[in-house]
C-alpha cells in the first residue's frame, strides 16, 4: 500500500510535466524538439518507476528464497526417516524374494521356515564377506508369476515364515555357514570333503532316503550316440570321441559314497562329474551310462548338486512332524542358530 501511494504522487508530477512540454511542442511547432521531449519523457517514466519495480522484484526474491530454503530441511527430515524405514523394509522384502525363489510356497510350513532361516544365512554371509548377493524375486515379478490373489496369500506365506524366524541364522565359530541346499538327493547328502575336496565339518553326509518317493529321484534320458560324441567334442577338442565306441570311451573313474560322480574319462579328456553333468544339463552328477538299443541311456539320480539339505526330504520331515529347528540340525552337523547382530 505505501509503495503505491508513493507511485501515485511520482504519476501526478509526471502528468505536470507532460502538459508543460506538451504546451510547448504545440507553441514552438518544432519536430525536432518534439522526438527531444519523447525521449526525455520515457527517461522520466523509467526513473519514477524504477524504485517500485525494484521493490516488487527484491520482495519477490526474499520470498523464494526462503521456501526454496525451508522445504529441502522439512523434505530432508521426512526422507531420512522414510529412508531410514524404506531400507529395513528393502531387507525384508530382499529375503521374502530369495524364499520365493527358492522353495514352492506349497511347502510345509516347517520347511519354509528352514528356507527362510538358509536365506537369510546366505545374505548375510553374502553381506559380510563382500560377495554377490543371493537371487531375489521381487515384487512385480511375483505378481506377474502368480497374479494378485495368489501374490496376497503366497506373500502371507513368506511373512510368516520370516517373522517366525526372524533375525535367525545358521553359524559356525561365530560367521554364517555355507548353506548349501537342493532339491532332492540320491538317497544321502554329499560330504563336502568328496564333493568340494574341503573338510567342512557341518556338511557331511547324511541318510536322506525319504527323497526316493520324489517324481524328481529318478530320470531316464536317451541320446544318439553321435549326438553325444559331437557334444562333448566340441567343448573338449582333446577328447577324441568317436560316435560308435562313445558309450565305452566315457568311463566314471570315482564316486562318493552317495554314489556322485568325482571323475569322468571322456576319451582323452577328464573332467569332473559337476562338468560332465553341466555340459549334457543332467539333473545331478549321480549318473550312469548305458548303450540301449542303439541309442545312450542316461540315468540320474536327485537333482542338485546334493550338498547340505535336501529340500524334499526337508518337507518330509515336516509332514513328520520336525519342526525347522531340528530340520536344520538334521542337515547342518554342530551348527548354532543365532540371532544375526547385524540386524
Amino acid at each position: 500500500m505505501h509503495h503505491n501511494m508513493i507511485f501515485r504522487k511520482k504519476q501526478d508530477i509526471l502528468r505536470i510535466y507532460v502538459r508543460f512540454f506538451a504546451y510547448s511542442v504545440t507553441e514552438q511547432g518544432g519536430v525536432f524538439l518534439r522526438e527531444k521531449i519523447k525521449t526525455f519523457l520515457a527517461v522520466c517514466v523509467l526513473i519514477l518507476a524504477a524504485p517500485y519495480i525494484v521493490t516488487l522484484l527484491f520482495q519477490g526474491s526474499e520470498t523464494s528464497t526462503e521456501a526454496g530454503k525451508g522445504e529441502p530441511v522439512i523434505e530432508e527430515k521426512f526422507l531420512s526417516q522414510e529412508n531410514s524405514d524404506k531400507n529395513k523394509l528393502d531387507e525384508e522384502e530382499y529375503l521374502a524374494g530369495i524364499v520365493a525363489e527358492e522353495i514352492s510356497l506349497d511347502s510345509q510350513p516347517e520347511a519354509i521356515k528352514a528356507q527362510a532361516v538358509i536365506a537369510r544365512t546366505l545374505l548375510a554371509g553374502a553381506l559380510e564377506r563382500e560377495e554377490e548377493l543371493p537371487e531375489s524375486m521381487s515384487r512385480e515379478e511375483m505378481l506377474s508369476l502368480w497374479g494378485q490373489d495368489g501374490f496376497e496369500q503366497n506373500y502371507r506365506v513368506l511373512e510368516s515364515a520370516l517373522t517366525a524366524t526372524e533375525g535367525e541364522i545358521l553359524v559356525w565359530e561365530d560367521a554364517p555357514i555355507q548353506a548349501a541346499f537342493h532339491a532332492v538327493s540320491a538317497g544321502k547328502t554329499r560330504d563336502a570333503k568328496d564333493a568340494l575336496g574341503t573338510e567342512i565339518s557341518y556338511l557331511k553326509s547324511v541318510d536322506s532316503s525319504m527323497d526316493i518317493p520324489s517324481h524328481d529321484y529318478l530320470n531316464v534320458s536317451f541320446m544318439e550316440k553321435k549326438d553325444l560324441a559331437d557334444r562333448l567334442n566340441e567343448l573338449f577338442p582333446d577328447a577324441g570321441l568317436t560316435a560308435e565306441g562313445v558309450v565305452n570311451e566315457i568311463v566314471v573313474a570315482k564316486r562318493d559314497a552317495g554314489e556322485y560322480v568325482l571323475e569322468v574319462a571322456a576319451g582323452k579328456h577328464t573332467m569332473t562329474g559337476e562338468e560332465f553333468r553341466d555340459c549334457l544339463n543332467l539333473n545331478s552328477a549321480c549318473f550312469s551310462l548305458k548303450e540301449v538299443e542303439g541309442q545312450v541311456r542316461i540315468v540320474t539320480k536327485g537333482m542338485g548338486h546334493g550338498l547340505g539339505l535336501s529340500q524334499y526330504g526337508a518337507n518330509e520331515m515336516a509332514k513328520a512332524g520336525s519342526d525347522y529347528i531340528e530340520i536344520l540340525q538334521y542337515y547342518y552337523k554342530d551348527v548354532e542358530l543365532k540371532k544375526n547382530h547385524n540386524e
